[in-house]
């Protein structure tokens, strides 16, 4: 039978703890009479066994050994003496003398754990039918101990001989008549040897036996369930527990995860529901799971477990944490489809994912409004009613009851941030850079308070005022950990790259007043403002910025085919520009997402991988077409 290589070798224990444990039964070994014969041992054999083992770690192999031969020769019933030669000659190849070691111990009597070191040796040394015939000896030494059959597998497990190892641990099975014993070991063999099925009637044995080794048998699965072999006969194998002994909660919670790391979610939600209901969780068991698939993505999968809770479980503790899970999951799924709430002509039309999330967020205030989550879902309302829904007076109202009902709270913070951009929309820019700046001055530091320098960096922008937003901008970078750390560093370049020729600066300030336009939803005239830049300042730096903007902004109007070939020509007429991966990026996404093209957005994909394989979007191109391609869902 072919032997196959360990991928996950068991780990050698350190250097330094072998030393230590060898000095330790050198001390204890070596006959000392009183102090002074303690005094010599420290002093002669103890200083040369630690300068042998200094030799040894630097490699000097044969100076090591010349020092260890007279080690040994002056106490070779010392066993660290004996260990530490017989490893050096083993490290040289020195088979022969390491046997010799090994027989001479044997000649005082047989020993499985002797027979199984020299068999090991003799297989080193090339000669494999001598050592199975020892090995098989060390097996007779002492065939009614159960240790016996572990030391071989060792042994044999050392030279990744893993299919003989399996075959002696089976022996031993048999020849003890115990049949749950080495159920770790064989698993583990098993999946190393692709028998993975074998593997997983050892785990599910175990678990049989001992529910609570559940977490350890998912440690040790692992490893393996990467190999999409593994992982599916791992599941049917479970599959079958689950038949055989339905009441057993381990063999439904190991299928359950084993779902959930195929991506199976549907599987995975039908098991977590079957557990909840036969030991009477009241939920909790399909709330945990709710949370588990949202984390992965699998949101329509955490949406019913969501709603299941809310029908079977009204009153269950999980029940409030349910009815704002079942808003964020609509919410993610809106964004996720890129669910729209206004046609290509600014018309309201249904959003049914984003409706569903608003009416759950406020389900939730009415049923539970003194509950420790108020204020976060009143907050999820208005920015539903701000950026989905534009409606700048309804979000106004919303934020500021956020303010004045939850003072104090986590949400009041990111309310007063969303109510300086809702000042900034409006057209207010004095109102918003008063807001803004209050909050700023008040967090100093974190995210939102950088996110608050960054929108009055923009307010500088869109202004004119290109120095102070060059300075707030040369701040934020220095502070890289950030989320808007890039926005920053792309604003810092934008000035510096594209200021002038005129002193006016007139192609810097008709792009920033387009990208306010588009801020506040004005598309058709921002559209109209960058056309008129392009015709009159074609050829200025800014050109690929504004060539972007105006892409950008053809998609949003709903003009996919416009757009793509705006987005096009970016590459080929600005190679240079540090907008031309994400030009190419876009257009493969409306190719893809817009007009329904997979094969062509598959090659623009391509195209950007192949031009700018250092593309910060390259991942995520390599991902997108796994996706149209079907590959590892």
């Amino acid at each position: 039978m072919p032997q196959r290589t360990a991928r996950h070798a068991p780990p050698a224990p350190p250097r330094a703890f072998l030393l230590r444990a060898a000095l330790l039964v050198l001390l204890v070994l070596c006959p000392a009479a009183g102090e002074a014969a303690a005094q010599a041992v420290d002093s002669t054999l103890v200083m040369r066994f630690r300068l042998a083992d200094s030799f040894f770690r630097a490699g000097q192999f044969d100076r090591a050994i010349t020092l260890l031969e007279d080690l040994y020769a002056a106490s070779p019933e010392t066993y660290a003496f004996y260990d530490k030669l017989k490893e050096a000659y083993e490290s040289v190849k020195r088979y022969d003398d390491a046997i010799a070691l090994v027989d001479g111990r044997l000649a005082q009597g047989n020993s499985p754990v002797l027979l199984a070191e020299k068999a090991r040796l003799q297989y080193l040394q090339g000669d494999e039918e001598t050592a199975f015939g020892t090995w098989d000896a060390a097996i007779a030494a002492a065939p009614d101990n159960r240790n016996t059959y572990r030391i071989v597998y060792q042994s044999l497990f050392q030279v990744r001989l893993f299919d003989r190892a399996i075959d002696v641990l089976e022996r031993g099975r048999a020849a003890l008549g115990e049949d749950e014993l080495f159920q770790n070991d064989l698993a583990y063999l098993y999946n190393l040897t692709g028998a993975h099925e074998r593997a997983m009637e050892e785990y599910i044995a175990l678990l049989g036996d001992d529910e609570r080794k559940l977490s350890f048998v998912r440690s040790r699965l692992g490893r393996f369930i990467e190999q999409e072999d593994a992982l599916q006969a791992s599941i049917a194998a479970a599959e079958r527990a689950v038949r055989r002994d339905p009441l057993n909660r381990a063999f439904r919670e190991l299928a359950a995860w084993l779902y959930m790391e195929a991506g199976r979610y549907q599987d995975a939600l039908n098991a977590h529901r079957a557990i909840d209901r036969l030991e009477q969780e009241n939920g909790r068991v399909l709330f945990l799971f709710a949370r588990q698939a949202a984390d992965a993505g699998a949101y329509d999968a955490a949406l019913q477990a969501y709603q299941e809770i809310l029908q079977r479980y009204p009153d269950a503790p999980t029940a409030p944490e349910a009815r704002l899970g079942l808003g964020e999951m609509h919410e993610r799924r809106g964004h996720d489809t890129r669910e729209q709430a206004f046609d290509a002509e600014g018309r309201r039309i249904p959003a049914p994912h984003f409706d569903n999330a608003l009416a759950a967020y406020r389900q939730f205030l009415q049923d539970y409004p003194g509950h420790p989550l108020a204020p976060v879902v009143l907050l999820r309302i208005g920015e539903l009613q701000l950026n989905v829904f534009f409606d700048l007076d309804q979000a106004e109202a919303t934020l500021r009851e956020v303010v004045t009902r939850f003072p104090g709270s986590d949400a009041v913070d990111q309310a007063e941030y969303d109510l300086g951009r809702i000042a900034l929309l409006r057209g207010d820019l004095d109102a918003a850079r008063l807001a803004l700046a209050r909050l700023e001055e008040r967090l100093r530091t974190g995210e939102l308070a950088e996110r608050a320098r960054y929108e009055l960096a923009l307010i500088h922008l869109y202004r004119g005022e290109w120095e102070s937003a060059r300075t707030l901008a040369d701040a934020m970078e220095e502070n890289t950990s950030t989320d808007v750390a890039n926005d920053a560093i792309e604003l810092k370049v934008l000035l510096i790259e594209n200021k002038g020729p005129d002193s006016l600066n007139t192609p810097l300030q008709g792009y920033a007043h387009a990208r306010l336009l588009l801020r506040q939803r004005r598309t058709p005239e921002a559209v109209a403002l960058l056309d008129s830049l392009l015709s009159a300042h074609g050829q200025h730096a800014l050109a690929d910025d504004i060539r972007f903007l105006r892409a950008s902004a053809l998609r949003t109007l709903g003009r996919p085919d416009e757009a793509l070939a705006a987005f096009g020509e970016i590459p080929l007429m600005h190679p240079d520009s540090y907008l031309a991966d994400r030009s190419l990026f876009s257009y493969a996404e409306i190719l893809e997402q817009d007009l329904g093209r997979p094969e062509e957005a598959i090659a623009a994909y391509t195209r950007l991988l192949t031009v700018y394989p250092g593309s910060l979007l390259a991942p995520e191109a390599r991902l997108r077409i796994r996706t149209l391609r079907g590959e590892g869902a």
